[in-house]
């Protein structure tokens, strides 16, 4: 009979000459725990559906926040660059009183809602022009910026003035002794000389 270090009633392994005995699972085994644990339960339709609300409401909110903040930042930055109420400078030269050589200096100035453009001929104070403009309907107009430029649309060699208010543009005409709104019939005719 041969003597061994194992106890052949039981299954558990013994010391053996300082080694411990290690039961070794089949290859078959392995590769069945292996795929189990790599297997992930699959997400029911329910799920999927919450996961796509809860991107799409992440989105929307992200979307607001962004909006948001770009309004925030765009008050803050005309704020700095025109002030309140808002306030657009433009020196010229327009033909008005500009006998000593100096500009004459425009300022654009949105007065509570209402447009208002006041020249000053030749840079002289004492001789200050006012120009309403149209009174600006809507939410958070009181804030829009309005800027000023020349330009001669009816080659007169008198430049015109240009009142810009978002993306639309009011024409004054020039003449000797100040400037005036445009009429249809000349607003009509300078878009036949264009095209």
């Amino acid at each position: 009979m041969a003597v061994t270090s194992r106890n052949l009633r039981t299954n558990h392994p013994r010391q053996w000459a300082g080694r411990r005995l290690v039961r070794v699972t089949s290859p078959q085994q392995a590769l069945r725990r292996a795929q189990e644990q790599l297997q992930q339960p699959k997400a029911t339709l329910p799920e999927i559906w919450f996961n796509r609300f809860m991107w799409a409401g992440f989105v929307v909110l992200l979307a607001l926040l962004l909006g948001t903040l770009s309004g925030i930042f765009g008050v803050w930055f005309d704020d700095l660059r025109y002030g309140r109420p808002r306030v657009s400078h433009l020196a010229a030269t327009v033909g008005h009183e500009e006998a000593q050589g100096l500009p004459s200096e425009f300022m654009a100035i949105n007065l509570n809602r209402r447009v208002v453009v006041l020249e000053f001929p030749g840079g002289d104070a004492s001789k200050a022009r006012t120009l309403i403009g149209p009174y600006l309907f809507g939410a958070g107009e009181d804030l829009t910026p309005i800027t000023l430029s020349t330009h001669d649309l009816n080659n007169d060699a008198r430049p015109e003035l240009l009142v810009n208010i978002k993306n639309e543009q009011l024409i004054y005409i020039n003449q000797a002794d100040g400037f005036r709104m445009i009429t249809a019939a000349e607003q009509a005719r300078l878009l036949n000389q264009q095209q």
